[in-house]
């Protein structure tokens, strides 16, 4: 008797698995057709999203940089000036890397993109509507 119920109980947990199983093959299929479906249009004009993509990524990647180089020096002399007493300069590198790469990184790099694209989307809508 008691192994009847175990079994059964095995059963019903292996049919719930692969009724799960087969529902999420089932919600990705939709989901792959729903965005097969959204992006057909946009396949027309898939060089001028590149285009944009080009733009907004590689072009700001250089303001990008000299902006970190900055930061990650202003934030080194700092902590510089406040361990010299208790770290020894020659770990301030170490010290300093995983702080700004990691907490300060993404929000200049954030402010920067944002600032210049959002810009850069303005002055082409001011220059289109102008014309």
């Amino acid at each position: 008797m008691q192994e009847d119920l175990l079994a059964l109980r095995g059963v019903r947990y292996v049919r719930r698995r692969v009724f799960d199983w087969v529902a999420g093959v089932g919600r990705v299929t939709l989901l792959l057709g729903d965005v097969g479906r959204f992006l057909s249009p946009g396949l027309r004009s898939f060089g001028l999203v590149v285009e944009q993509m080009r733009a907004i990524g590689v072009g700001s990647l250089w303001l990008v940089v000299v902006v970190s180089v900055f930061t990650g020096a202003v934030a080194a002399v700092q902590a510089a000036y406040q361990f010299s007493t208790v770290v020894p300069l020659k770990y301030i590198g170490s010290v300093i890397l995983r702080p700004v790469i990691i907490e300060l990184g993404p929000v200049p790099t954030a402010l920067i993109v944002g600032g210049r694209v959002g810009s850069s989307i303005a002055a082409e809508l001011g220059t289109m509507k102008v014309t």
